[in-house]
């Protein structure tokens, strides 16, 4: 693959409040080509009441040395926005009910509050300069910190360029 290429990481499924924290997206860099997380977009299509309401918190944060994926979720199914058909040199996986592990430095990049119910879709898009970005033995991931007090329907997509 050459140059740039930008994609999409869409999903749907249950979110559980089996406990712990879980990772929505797992996103892991292929040699020489670093990422970056361009944007998201989360949801939910469940919680309609009251009662229902809560606030999630979830991070950004990229790992470094050696990365020990999570488990319990699914494989990523990027999708290329431009039509081309290339397909992206990194790995990706879906909502984690295990969440990764480093050998080396875990950072926080951004903290994100989520009221699921009175904002439904929370969008989040960061200037160039401030995108999280990753490179080889590296890897991003936005983690649910909050255990929910209920299973819900999550929707989201998030964006990432690689080259």
């Amino acid at each position: 693959m050459s140059g740039t290429q930008v994609f999409t990481i869409p999903w749907t499924g249950t979110v559980t409040n089996a406990g712990g924290n879980s990772d929505l997206w797992e996103i892991l860099p292929a040699d020489d080509l670093p990422v970056r997380i361009l944007g998201i977009r989360l949801g939910q299509v469940s919680e309609v009441g009251d009662a229902a309401e809560e606030s999630l918190q979830l991070r950004i944060i990229r790992m470094r040395a050696t990365i020990t994926s999570g488990s319990g979720g699914s494989a990523g199914a990027p999708e290329d926005v431009s039509k081309s058909n290339q397909a992206p040199s990194f790995s990706s996986e879906t909502n984690n009910t295990t969440v990764a592990t480093t050998s080396g430095d875990t950072e926080t990049i951004e903290y994100i509050g989520w009221n699921e119910r009175n904002s439904p879709y929370e969008i989040w898009y960061p200037d160039e300069e401030l995108q999280p970005k990753a490179l080889q033995t590296e890897g991003l991931f936005v983690r649910m910190d909050s255990t929910p007090a209920d299973d819900f329907t999550f929707v989201g997509t998030i964006w990432v360029k690689e080259g």
